[in-house]
């Protein structure tokens, strides 16, 4: 595949949007890992 896709683990999570309570780190660390498969190889 020539680029990276992140995904939520849980979905779209509407029952919990706009209330704040949403946890952020698995994506978080979903984006740094695609940026760091995204990034130039030495």
């Amino acid at each position: 595949m020539p680029y990276a896709i992140t995904t939520p683990e849980h979905g779209t999570a509407f029952d919990i949007a706009g209330k704040g309570i949403a946890k952020t780190k698995a994506t978080e660390e979903a984006i740094r890992i695609a940026a760091q498969m995204s990034a130039p190889k030495a």
